[in-house]
């Protein structure tokens, strides 16, 4: 293999597709996948367009028959697998814990916990066979401290901190390093839709981040792409916040 080969799990909007199309910037051939196959479509020829190699598949991260899928994908484009960002998550309606539906906490925990679990399961040995590589779990900072009326997105992305910390440890010696990188809020069209019919939250959210702003879905890729390259070799088990300043901001003291 003459280039590294990355994946982007999600990787058809937003955050995925800067991820994807920084990988290609970076030299790697890419795989995107997403559960919208045109989306997947649509990353791959912006990469192509920028004079980089990619494939695109569709795909339910949930899914372990997708997730292998995705696997054959690597392997016959390509030749193998080195990075990898597994970004797809569900997020679930803003309701106090005792009105979460068994349906709604389900279909959170099955994509963005389970699906992360799954991924690994699938991508690990590919990795390894390879010669190593590097994984980084999109989560969140919602992870780390909760989240108000978001109990179930909360404990699913605290669950793949303390999953890719496990993760971490059992390939320390086999060549795959596991982090990941939690975000605050992020300049998404999902972002932007749900300011535009809730215009009295954007004030208060972009105010949440001690920078005043939202990330820029490119500066959550760079975290990404640098956790994969060889300049963050020594890092594993790592939890990268990435935040505009959201866990730091004081609710006291206005600057």
């Amino acid at each position: 293999m003459s280039a590294r080969v990355a994946l982007v799990m999600g990787g058809g909007a937003g955050t995925g597709r800067a991820t994807a199309l920084a990988f290609a910037r970076s030299g790697a051939h890419v795989v995107v996948a997403d559960i919208k196959e045109d989306k997947a479509e649509q990353t791959r020829e912006l990469i192509e367009e920028a004079g980089g190699k990619a494939v695109a598949v569709a795909a339910n991260m949930g899914l372990a028959d997708d997730i292998a899928r995705v696997m054959e994908t690597c392997q016959s484009a390509f030749g193998g697998l080195h990075q990898v960002s597994n970004n797809a998550a569900q997020t679930v309606p803003n309701k106090p814990v005792t009105e979460l539906s068994e349906a709604d906490w389900d279909r959170c925990m099955g994509i963005t916990l389970k699906g992360v679990w799954l991924c690994m399961k699938y991508q690990l040995p590919l990795i390894e066979a390879s010669g190593g590589g590097a994984i980084v779990n999109i989560a969140s900072v919602s992870g780390i401290r909760g989240e108000v009326l978001q109990s179930a997105y909360a404990a699913a992305k605290g669950g793949v901190i303390t999953l890719s910390k496990a993760v971490a440890a059992e390939y320390a010696r086999r060549g795959v390093r596991v982090n990941t990188v939690c975000p605050g809020g992020i300049e998404t069209e999902g972002m932007r839709f749900y300011l535009k019919s809730m215009p009295e939250m954007r004030e208060r959210t972009l105010n949440a981040h001690a920078m005043g702003r939202l990330a820029k879905p490119e500066e959550i890729a760079d975290a990404v792409v640098y956790l994969c390259s060889d300049q963050a070799s020594f890092i594993t088990g790592h939890d990268l916040v990435v935040d505009g300043g959201v866990l730091v901001r004081s609710n006291v003291v206005e600057l």
